[in-house]
């Protein structure tokens, strides 16, 4: 058994790198799945069973903070997206001011020679779908 420890590199089995640990998660469970869970006080005295369970507890650190920074990245995804659906209504009001807008000046400006002197000015139609469709042009340029 001494010779055994003597031919394998001090460290080696201790710290797994983490493409390591998470490569093996699966099989080393799988592997000990059959075995019985308590150690006896003999067994635990092992220096191989205690860098087992050394070994296992980094793994497990390791994958706890790997874990802790998939929370944070959760988080900070979910603020995006929220802020990113309000920037969308903002977005999706807008452009339907802006067709409306559009529309409807288009709309007065078309009318306008239809419209006989004596019941409603055309100019100040015309003035009006003018300013419309001026309004929502430069809204549009001003909102890119």
């Amino acid at each position: 058994m001494s010779n055994d420890q003597e031919d394998v590199e001090v460290g080696s089995d201790v710290e797994p790198t983490a493409a390591e640990s998470t490569s093996h998660i699966k099989s080393s469970r799988k592997a000990f799945s059959k075995l019985a869970t308590e150690l006896t006080d003999d067994e635990l005295s092992s220096p191989g069973v205690q860098k087992m369970l050394l070994a296992e507890i980094s793994r497990l650190e390791s994958a706890v903070m790997y874990s802790e920074s998939y929370k944070d990245k959760y988080h900070n995804a979910d603020k995006d997206r929220e802020v990113l659906k309000e920037k969308e209504k903002t977005f999706i009001f807008s452009e339907i001011l802006y067709s409306v807008s559009l529309t409807l000046g288009a709309a007065l400006i078309g009318l306008t020679p239809s419209i006989k002197t004596s019941e409603v000015s055309p100019v100040i139609i015309g003035i009006v779908g003018f300013l419309l469709v001026g309004g929502a042009i430069v809204a549009k340029v001003v909102r890119r």
